[in-house]
């Protein structure tokens, strides 16, 4: 009777299950992507996880870890990566050992590990965070000069140079490699780099100027910031990316040459720049971050091409020298506040345009931009691409490929000011093009 009535339950119980399962809502499900990697024990003292590709990954340790040789597998798996701060602290540690499967250690995985001396990091460790061995006597043992681990990475500098060439070959600058460097007065980057990290030369007070050469393709958050003696930043145009803060606090930066493939002004990337007087964004560039430009009190003036879509809050803060900003793109979205830009600048823009009216809002004095006649792709030279430009755009609106003509194309392209662009405007081009060649014309 006993059994019997047990079952009864259990029945009674699947059956409710059944009847309730439809009312039970979605989002108490969850998938497997939700729910955190389970965390396992390796050597009881090292933690690790498995990604979704079947490979190992170092995710923390306890306090009581010595020694960290790590084999190329664990249960049939290789071992890929070193996660953030897996051995930050570590006080106790005194060997490191990485296997050679092993491609990516994160940010601070042994800083301030104060007893570790014995560190073996593979020739294939391809990404290197900020600051992986600061703070321990490894990297206080080295000989003087660069400190390059894995693929060609400097991570560090042991001495006190001034002036200093990065050996050829060296494939990234990690984050924090220079930082602080008082003494480092010029560098010297080869063409083999492709990435310099963030904080990389961030602090070094007695910088002058900086060349970043063909083939580096990124420069990360704060790399130059508070640098505060540097005059001078030429980055090549391989260069496609800026972190933000980037020169933060650069008080004597004068002069900068930006790439052609940069497609941002990030937040905060020139604040502080007290003399800087005047930069050319490139035609690349489609954003200008919060707080871009805020407090270069130097800047004078800027011209903002029609590529520019958006302008981040801030972004010209404080800028009291500020006598001109250009908007040529008739949509641009303002960021709407009275600081975006400083009362003292007269904005110039397109009739009916987003920069009227927020001069408008804000009660500052407007006036109308005119673009460079014929200067289709607002180079500031009117040559055959100007022309090419400006026929290849008459024939897709003839053909009905686009819809409308922008403001800034109608300003630009309508040399003969009929109110349409077409073929007599593409001649006056040319012919303007033809004299000037010849120099029959000097003027634009």
């Amino acid at each position: 009777m006993r059994l019997r009535k047990i079952l009864k339950m259990i029945f009674s119980f699947l059956i409710s299950i059944f009847i309730f399962s439809d009312l039970i809502p979605v989002g108490i499900c969850v998938s497997a992507s939700e729910i955190e990697s389970e965390e396992f024990l390796y050597n009881g003292n090292i933690y690790y996880q498995i990604n979704e590709l079947g490979e190992v990954i170092i995710t923390r340790s306890r306090a009581s870890v010595t020694v960290a040789e790590l084999p190329c597998e664990i249960d049939g798996m290789p071992v890929t990566e070193i996660k953030s701060n897996a051995f930050q602290g570590r006080t106790r540690l005194v060997r490191v050992v990485l296997p050679e499967t092993v491609t990516k250690i994160g940010d601070y995985a042994f800083h301030q590990c104060t007893r570790l001396e014995e560190v073996y990091i593979p020739d294939g460790v391809t990404t290197v965070g900020w600051s992986i061995l600061s703070g321990t006597p490894w990297m206080n043992n080295q000989p003087e000069g660069c400190i390059i681990v894995g693929s060609g990475i400097v991570i560090g500098y042991s001495g006190e140079g001034e002036h200093i060439a990065i050996p050829e070959g060296v494939t990234s600058i990690a984050g924090c490699a220079f930082e602080n460097m008082k003494s480092l007065m010029s560098v010297t980057i080869p063409s083999s780099v492709q990435n310099i990290g963030g904080l990389a030369f961030s602090g070094c007070t007695k910088l002058t100027e900086c060349t970043i050469p063909e083939g580096v393709r990124t420069i990360g958050a704060y790399a130059f910031n508070w640098c505060s003696a540097l005059q001078r930043a030429d980055i090549a145009d391989s260069v496609e990316i800026i972190g933000n803060h980037a020169f933060l606090g650069c008080s004597s930066l004068i002069s900068v040459k930006l790439p052609k493939n940069l497609s941002r002004i990030e937040t905060a990337m020139f604040c502080g720049c007290l003399s800087l007087t005047k930069i050319a964004i490139p035609a690349s560039v489609t954003e200008i971050g919060s707080q871009a430009f805020m407090e270069c009190i130097s800047l004078g003036e800027i011209s903002l091409r029609s590529t520019v879509v958006s302008i981040g809050a801030d972004a010209f803060e404080g800028c009291t020298g500020l006598q001109r900003i250009t908007v040529f793109n008739a949509n641009c979205k303002i960021a709407d506040s009275e600081k975006t830009v400083a009362p003292n600048a007269v904005i110039y823009g397109l009739r009916e345009s987003t920069a009227q009216i927020y001069a408008q809002c804000y009660e500052r004095q407007f006036a109308l931009a005119m673009p460079l006649a014929g200067d289709m792709n607002e180079d500031g030279i009117v040559d055959i691409s100007d022309a090419s430009k400006l026929l290849s755009l008459y024939a897709k609106f003839s053909a009905g490929s686009v819809s409308q003509v922008s403001a800034f194309e109608m300003s630009a392209g309508d040399v003969n000011r009929d109110n349409s662009i077409d073929v007599p405007d593409a001649i006056l081009i040319l012919k303007c093009y033809a004299e000037r060649s010849a120099g029959i014309r000097k003027e634009q």
